[in-house]
């Protein structure tokens, strides 16, 4: 690989963002033209500049990270334990399994009204609504990395004497945690996409709250800017989360 070559594969993402930025630029500059309908990105961040003070804006993204990192310990720290239970013990499976499968292709926004009559208009309800987004591609990476260990891996162990909750916390849940891992990232995405939905339930702060309130008050590029804040935001986060987990996979193998 050439010294060129690999200059544009480590920077190749950030042509693409600037192609992409330069050409919706043009297009809403002199296609559309009218930024009522269709703001160019400059258009949108001068919106946000003169209508969304940094305090507010702060406030916004501090209130939606604490309910997605809420909803999310909670949903995948119960899919996590369901799963290695599922995984592990059979009887766990053959109850857990079919009660998840009805539930898992439920859409996290259908559950809004029942999660508005049981918890109220609070943040319970919208935390409920991410549990329900991250919990089931957690559960199911988890199970499936569970069921699917090498039995070659367990009987090696079993012959030098590791069994019962030592194979399973020492050998079991490490072989695992690639799936694991796996469920994690794709769990917190999906709380991620349904942050705005959650936000919809009466909030008063939060990006998905910002998305909505300036599209009632005709603010779309401070709308478009909401959304890619949620983008942006997503991204550094799930970052953040990788690093994490890929540490974590790390020591868990080392035991």
């Amino acid at each position: 690989m050439t010294r060129d070559d690999s200059f544009f594969a480590r920077h190749a993402g950030w042509f693409g963002v600037a192609f992409f930025l330069a050409l919706w630029e043009a297009a809403a500059r002199f296609g559309w033209r009218d930024p009522s309908i269709m703001p160019a990105p400059s258009q949108a961040i001068l919106a946000a500049i003169v209508h969304l003070p940094p305090g507010e804006l702060v406030e916004h993204v501090a209130w939606s990270l604490w309910r997605v990192f809420a909803g999310f310990g909670i949903g995948a720290g119960a899919a996590i334990a369901l799963g290695i239970a599922a995984g592990w013990y059979r009887p766990v499976a053959l109850v857990a399994r079919p009660f998840v499968e009805i539930l898992r292709p439920i859409p996290p926004l259908a559950w809004i009204p029942i999660a508005i009559v049981w918890f109220g208009l609070g943040e319970p309800s919208k935390i409920f609504v991410i549990v329900i987004g991250v919990f089931f591609p957690v559960f199911t990476a988890t199970a499936r990395g569970m069921a699917s260990i090498p039995p070659v891996i367990l009987r090696a162990a079993r012959t030098m004497d590791v069994d019962g909750v030592r194979l399973l916390i020492k050998v079991a849940i490490p072989a695992a945690m690639p799936d694991i891992a796996t469920g994690l990232r794709i769990g917190f995405g999906l709380g991620f996409g349904v942050l705005v939905a959650a936000e919809l339930i009466a909030a008063e702060r939060g990006m998905g709250h910002l998305v909505m309130e300036a599209r009632q008050l005709g603010q779309l590029g401070v709308s478009i800017f909401g959304i890619f804040l949620i983008g942006i935001v997503n991204l550094i986060a799930d970052r953040q989360l990788a690093r994490l987990i890929g540490r974590t996979i790390g020591r868990w193998h080392a035991l």
